[in-house]
């Protein structure tokens, strides 16, 4: 299970290293590496990135999933719905 918490993107301070790189790949690419998916910056960069990117179209949509990614018993739900919008690639990005 992936733990920690969402702090970045969209708000005050962005995101760096593997973060801002899951936040790209999550808000832009709509594409989710299974090479970093234990990597918990990557995988909170790319759900904020995802969520954002719902929020422009469904607002009520992204509140929903934020409240259950606060719950972490209900991560792996968020992380699974999530991945399901986008591509899933196998290995890391080339430019890692």
């Amino acid at each position: 299970m992936v733990s920690g918490s969402l702090s970045g993107g969209g708000g005050g301070e962005g995101f760096t290293g593997r973060a801002a790189i899951g936040y790209d790949h999550g808000y832009d690419g709509e594409v989710f590496y299974l090479g970093l998916a234990l990597d918990p910056h990557y995988v909170d960069g790319w759900v904020e990135g995802c969520l954002e990117r719902i929020g422009e179209d469904h607002p009520e949509e992204e509140l929903l999933f934020r409240d259950l990614w606060e719950d972490e018993t209900q991560r792996e739900v968020v992380i699974e719905s999530l991945k399901a919008d986008c591509e899933i690639r196998t290995g890391r990005p080339s430019d890692l």
